[in-house]
Formats: structure tokens, sequence, C-alpha cells
């Protein structure tokens, strides 16, 4: 009953209303394999920071922020495509393709490889890349997204950068360097995976 309560009070925190799938399988990622496959090694893993500093900036493009662990709510949202490889030329080749796109948010995310349910609470992760187009500028003030609990499994986000072009103008506070604050969720993933004991 306590653990019952403890992961009703995490999806309240997160904003996000868990799902009750029926665990089946979901598509695979092409970001690197994390171990071990907890929220908290996906935070702290220096490969998926690795890719996100070294990654070039896009010709026409500035950088706002670069590894954060959070993904951007800019406005204008234009939706999102999923990527073989972290590739900062590729993401951007499509949004300049798109006549009102203005900004991109590059990222690997952490999600579950079964539609989550009760006879499956945490099953095993797989890391999606994933390329974002936005309307508007994503900044390091508006990309605030850390992610959040279905039942058992956490959602998270690593590597996120974030670039703009000429469309969007002159945005305060570019080229902005710090990771950022994971929601209050993933701020209690490590109790609960205690309480769990399998780990997030």
């Amino acid at each position: 009953m306590i653990l019952v309560s403890i992961l009703t009070l995490l999806g309240a925190l997160s904003g996000v209303q868990a799902q009750n799938g029926n665990c089946t399988k979901l598509p695979l990622g092409n970001g690197p394999t994390i171990s071990p496959d907890n929220s908290y090694a996906f935070l702290q893993s220096k490969e998926l920071a690795a890719f996100a500093n070294d990654a070039p900036t896009p010709s026409n493009y500035t950088q706002s922020f670069k590894n954060l662990n959070a993904s951007s709510t800019a406005d204008n949202y234009l939706g999102y495509i999923t990527l073989d490889s972290y590739d900062t030329n590729i993401c951007a080749s499509n949004c300049t393709a798109k006549d009102e796109c203005q900004a991109i948010n590059i990222f690997f995310e952490r999600d579950p490889t079964l539609d989550v349910g009760t006879e499956c609470p945490n099953p095993p992760s797989t890391t999606m890349i994933k390329c974002v187009f936005w309307g508007s500028a994503v900044t390091k003030k508006n990309t605030n997204n850390g992610g959040y609990m279905n039942k058992a499994f956490v959602v998270a986000v690593a590597g996120s950068n974030g670039y703009y072009n000429q469309k969007a103008g002159k945005v305060e506070g570019s080229t902005a360097t710090a990771i950022s604050a994971p929601s209050a969720a993933l701020l209690f993933a490590p109790l609960l995976a205690l309480i769990l004991g399998n780990g997030l």
C-alpha cells in the first residue's frame, strides 16, 4: 500500500498521467545501451554527455544550450523524428526544410521497451535519439521537461542540445552550458529504487 502511494505521488509530481499498458513490445531506439539499466546511470552517463558536448553546431544555426537533462517546451511545437545517430546536421536539415521551423532540440530519451502496465511496471529501457522541431527559439529557460514516472518506469532525458536559426532572430542567453535540474519525480527515483530493490 505504501509503495502504491509513493508511485502515485511521483506520477502527480511529474505532471504526467501514468498509462496502464498491455506489455506489448515497443520500438527500440538507436542510442547507446546504458548499464546498469536505471535512470540514475542514464542521467549521469559520460557517454551520452560526450555526444552532446562534441556535437557540431549546424551551419546557419546558433547553439543556445548543450548537455542539459531536460527537453524543450517552447512555443509552436512542430513534431519530431527519431534519428539513427546523434547527428545535429541531419536534425537541422529537417528543420530548415520546414518554412515555419526556427529551432531544434536533439536529445537522448530513456524509454520503455514494453507498453508499461500492471504486469510490467518497470521493463528494460531503450535509448531513443529524438530531434524535435519548434516554431520559436529554444532556450535554457524553456528547456524544463526533465521526464516523468510511468508506474515504476522513469522516462528521462540526457544530452539535450538546442539550436536556433536566423528565423528566430536574436536570442538572449545563448550558448548556455549547464546540467538542468530533473523533475521532482526523478529526484525521488533513487529512494524508490531502494524500495523496489531492483533499481529504476
